[in-house]
């Protein structure tokens, strides 16, 4: 590391740091989150069980459950791993130094492009989860902005980055493109339609990865 100080995880600062507008109107998100499939069913068998255990256990689960129970389970149903194109990773370490901050964050969940070996290339997306709620420290939001301007910065191509950051059983999607910020409003894994819509997000991220 060079002098740069370690940039916390505050989402006022980051926005002021790297001049982000904050929007509510922005294609990129648009795109991505009005998305919708046809599941098959058994990708419908297994969305019907996981709502079920939100239901019971959302509210309870510590933060290694929430991972493998829930993210794990979204992911499975979702199925958007493609052979030497797109996989999904967990808890890898992102870092970078931008006009003299120095952004460093595990990234909880992670979508890229891979290389050899079971490790990301390009990323395009970040998944962050906090069990309790919102923290100075840990607010997830900041770690996945923060995770976002890294991969912006070493993927180099001017194109939008995805993001979601997940509290409880409930999360929220957002994108970066430019110094345009923007983020959806809350999706309650609980409330069966707005559980069919995440999969049908995290699915588009397919379609978004494989036309860029």
């Amino acid at each position: 590391m060079d002098s740069a100080k370690r940039f916390p995880y505050d989402l006022g600062l980051l926005a002021e740091a790297f001049n982000l507008d904050v929007i509510t109107d922005c294609q990129a998100l648009t795109e991505w989150i009005t998305a919708a499939y046809t599941l098959s069913d058994y990708e419908l068998t297994g969305l019907n069980y996981l709502h079920e255990q939100v239901k019971v256990d959302g509210k309870y689960w510590n933060k290694e459950e929430l991972k493998i129970r829930f993210i794990g389970g979204l992911f499975a149903i979702a199925q958007i791993d493609v052979p030497d194109k797109i996989k999904v990773f967990y808890e890898r370490p992102l870092s970078a130094t931008i006009h003299n901050h120095h952004l460093a964050v595990i990234a909880d969940c992670l979508v890229a492009t891979p290389l050899k070996f079971n490790a990301p290339r390009k990323p395009y997306f970040f998944l962050q989860e906090y069990k309790k709620g919102r923290g100075e420290a840990k607010d997830p939001e900041a770690q996945m902005l923060m995770a976002m301007l890294i991969a912006q910065e070493k993927n180099g191509d001017g194109l939008p980055l995805y993001g979601s950051y997940v509290i409880g059983s409930t999360c929220y999607f957002c994108t970066l493109h430019a110094n345009n910020y923007c983020s959806s409003r809350l999706y309650d894994a609980s409330d069966r339609n707005d559980l069919l819509q995440i999969v049908y997000t995290l699915r588009k991220l397919k379609d978004l990865i494989l036309n860029r």
